[in-house]
């Protein structure tokens, strides 16, 4: 066995599958430990966390707006949930520029998404996207208070934590993992092709070249390649080894989860067409805009 294991080793040395391989294993080590426990992280929040139990009686409406941000950043829920969430807070009296707040800001940070920021790209990074998330969700709170309208949607959101009352924390944890775990895997092998396969000058002249083109590229790479949170860090953290620039970083980390396939086909259901393509319009400037300040800081 130990014969065959060397003769593999022989013949792949030096090749591409070789750089792959050793990338993937690298990334994993580095990296696998800290997505394990942010899924725990959000698993443990998730199950203490009670929605329905909160008050917000008594507040200004930019209170309202500031506590549906602040709350978006430290749920730990997927925009699947989020958005339903926020159309029942909307439905249960909450103003529409707090439940908009709540959700522009929920897809965008969450603790273990932060966490996993930190360890692998640093406090600046982390700390500009989840400032980055906060203000994109006050702004679009504030702007979304100044329409007079209501949307008109299905009640959604009370069934929301149904299938998840009673469960074992681990059992969930495990379900976790095994379900995000792939979207981590993918991204893993994706950023190990890029590794072993794109010149580091590419990247460099790309996404780290002059201010307007790097951004504009990253938040076009945000739309096909975020998959999930935790499964993008690898990738982007390959991508600054190479050259990306700061800025870019932070505009893909907003363009990303705000336009996965479920995210757009969410708000496109459940808020109707007019409010996804402001909120497109919104997000994608915002994302250029943040990463343009952060760059030049």
């Amino acid at each position: 066995m130990a014969d065959l294991y060397f003769q593999i080793r022989d013949l792949f040395e030096n090749t591409y599958t070789s750089r792959i391989v050793s990338s993937f294993v690298q990334l994993l080590l580095m990296v696998g430990p800290y997505f394990i426990l942010s899924v725990l992280l959000n698993v443990v929040i998730r199950r203490w966390m009670k929605p329905e139990s909160i008050d917000f009686q008594g507040k200004s409406r930019v209170l309202f707006i500031l506590s549906g941000g602040l709350f978006g950043l430290i749920s730990p829920f997927p925009t699947y949930i989020a958005v339903p969430m926020g159309v029942a807070f909307l439905s249960a009296g909450l103003p529409f520029g707090a439940a908009v707040a709540f959700m522009v800001s929920s897809p965008l940070m969450n603790p273990g998404i932060f966490l996993l920021t930190l360890t692998q790209l640093g406090w600046r990074i982390a700390v500009a996207r989840i400032v980055s998330a906060f203000l994109l969700a006050m702004a679009a709170g504030l702007l979304s208070d100044k329409m007079q309208g209501r949307i008109q949607t299905k009640p959604a959101g009370n069934d929301v934590k149904k299938d998840q009352v009673r469960r074992s924390i681990w059992i969930e944890t495990r379900q976790s993992v095994l379900f995000l775990g792939k979207y981590f895997v993918l991204a893993l092998i994706l950023s190990a092709l890029v590794r072993a396969l794109i010149p580091a000058e590419l990247i460099t002249r790309i996404l780290g070249g002059r201010a307007s083109m790097s951004l504009v590229a990253a938040i076009a790479m945000g739309v096909p390649f975020y998959t999930c949170g935790g499964a993008a860090i690898p990738l982007v953290q390959v991508l600054g080894e190479m050259g990306m620039n700061r800025g870019a970083i932070l505009a893909f980390f907003i363009a990303g989860p705000s336009t996965k396939i479920e995210t757009m086909m969410v708000y496109r259901s459940v808020m109707g067409l007019k409010f996804f393509l402001l909120y497109l319009t919104f997000i994608l400037s915002g994302a250029f805009l943040c990463g343009f300040i952060f760059m030049t800081m």
